[in-house]
């Protein structure tokens, strides 16, 4: 029994919940308006928090609040921002940076932030 905890417990220690930056409807939408990479380009000219993520592909980022710093991914394929598992720090981040793209913040399962009670 307590093995079957413990594999239950690695499991969603693994899975995470995304965030994502998008202007879609709903963010997985193949139909919608994109985030273009050149858009990214020109954001990352102003938001010093934000760099290359250079040992990584050439659509990742780290993004540095404070003391706490997370990834950032750009999908082409979805023309989208999106992260993992962030912190309310970094919610507010994103937010942020969906202001400046007039693009919004959404959850895996179609909620919106910032939320409201």
């Amino acid at each position: 029994m307590f093995f079957v905890f413990l594999l239950t417990l690695s499991t969603v220690a693994f899975a995470g919940y995304d965030l994502h930056i998008t202007r879609k409807v709903f963010w997985a939408d193949d139909a919608g308006p994109n985030i273009t990479f050149e858009e990214w380009q020109e954001h990352l000219k102003t938001d010093p928090q934000i760099v290359r993520d250079t040992a990584n592909g050439p659509q990742d980022f780290w993004v540095s609040i404070g003391r706490e710093s997370f990834p950032l991914w750009y999908r082409p394929e979805l023309g989208e921002l999106y992260t993992k598992n962030p912190s309310d720090a970094a919610i507010k981040k994103l937010e942020d940076i969906a202001h400046t793209l007039d693009a919004k913040v959404q959850g895996d399962d179609g909620e919106f932030y910032p939320q409201t009670p």
